[in-house]
């Protein structure tokens, strides 16, 4: 028996089925969700950006601030230099006057050598004329004398830099000890300077000197300086035998060696603990000058920086003063001059400074006396002297530039 369906129930079916699906809440939704997400990354990437912005700020701020620091000390150097030229164009009497009161930029040690002096214990003295005589009381002398042990190290405590405040600039030199307390160099290395310092291994710092006596004409070239303290030095003898052959070697302090020795930097930027190594050359005598005073004409090498330095012979003898040096231009050749000791000697005398002469050798061979070894090469230099005078030699002196 069939069913008739009842139309009201299936009236209200299709009426349920009709109504519609409701919306889910904004918050539920996938796009809402994604926005935020891309937002979100946006304002991520927009804030390390700043970020970044910010410290590159930052760093042009600083390196700015720094740029103009840098131009304040630069043009504050700057004034100091064009300070330093004005007053060197005063007498150099004004100049040594005014020199210690000039106010240094910062990172300059100034003076340069009174203050290394003072550094080292003491003070530059007042100066004395160049004909002044020295003071008989020296303080080494009473300090007791260690002989050094072997050739090298007695050349090595005795042979010194010599640093003088020229007009020019600071000047560099060599020389040694003649007696305790008295130190040798050229004159055309302090020039006219009044006061000077000295150092090497053995002085431990730079000890302060003043210029007692200096002579510069005739073909003599000294300068004698009294030191003030310092260890006891063993000083050189000196002595008048030298011979055509014999050996040779000079000590000292040449610009193109010591230039680079970082214990020299280290000196001039004030460290008074560092000192400069002294640099050795050998040769052998080539030809003595019959010339007042005569001439040593060797073939040790040396260069600028050099002139007061000894030339000893194997015994450590003080046979001469390197004071220059000869160029060929067409023959490329060096040759190395020293005044023989003979001269240094009367020099010392004239100026009361105490020194030790070598006793005399017995000749050796062939050897020769400085006085009649060449004259032989005297007579023929005589009669080819006109032909030497056209040769394009050029002198230079063996003193040391600014450093």
């Amino acid at each position: 028996m069939s069913q008739t369906p009842d139309p009201a129930a299936q009236g209200q079916e299709a009426h349920t089925s009709a109504q519609p699906t409701p919306a889910l809440p904004w918050f539920r939704r996938p796009l809402f969700w994604g926005i935020l997400f891309f937002l979100g990354l946006f304002l991520l990437v927009a804030w390390l950006f700043w970020k970044e912005w910010q410290a590159a700020e930052n760093l042009k701020e600083q390196t700015a601030a720094r740029t103009v620091e840098l131009q304040k000390q630069n043009q504050s150097r700057q004034d100091f230099i064009a300070r330093l030229r004005q007053l060197l164009k005063e007498e150099p009497c004004e100049v040594q006057r005014q020199l210690p009161h000039l106010s240094a930029p910062a990172g300059i040690v100034w003076p340069p050598l009174a203050g290394n002096a003072e550094k080292a214990g003491g003070t530059l003295p007042e100066a004395s004329g160049a004909t002044a005589r020295p003071a008989p009381v020296n303080p080494q002398a009473s300090q007791p004398t260690v002989a050094p042990q072997g050739f090298a190290a007695l050349m090595e405590q005795a042979t010194v830099l010599v640093l003088a405040l020229r007009q020019e600039g600071l000047s560099m030199g060599s020389g040694f000890f003649v007696a305790p307390g008295y130190v040798v160099t050229n004159a055309h290395v302090v020039g006219t300077a009044e006061k000077a310092a000295v150092v090497n291994k053995a002085t431990g710092s730079p000890l302060s000197a003043r210029v007692l006596r200096t002579v510069q004409s005739n073909g003599r070239d000294f300068a004698v300086l009294a030191v003030d303290g310092g260890p006891a030095i063993t000083p050189l003898a000196l002595t008048n035998d030298v011979w055509r052959t014999e050996r040779v070697s000079a000590w000292g302090f040449p610009g193109a060696v010591t230039n680079d020795d970082p214990q020299f930097l280290a000196l001039l930027k004030g460290n008074d603990a560092a000192a400069p190594e002294v640099v050795y050359t050998d040769g052998v005598v080539s030809v003595i000058l019959e010339r007042k005073p005569a001439l040593i004409v060797h073939t040790a090498t040396v260069s600028q920086g050099n002139s007061g330095g000894p030339l000893v012979n194997d015994k450590g003898e003080v046979v001469g003063i390197n004071t220059f040096i000869k160029l060929d231009d067409e023959s490329y050749r060096q040759s190395s001059l020293a005044i023989v000791s003979a001269s240094l000697a009367e020099f010392l005398k004239a100026a009361g400074v105490p020194f030790t002469m070598a006793p005399p050798r017995a000749s050796q061979g062939q050897a020769q006396s400085p006085k009649s070894s060449d004259k032989a090469d005297a007579s023929k230099q005589d009669t080819t002297g006109n032909k030497a005078q056209d040769a394009p030699d050029t002198a230079k002196g063996a003193q040391g530039g600014r450093p």
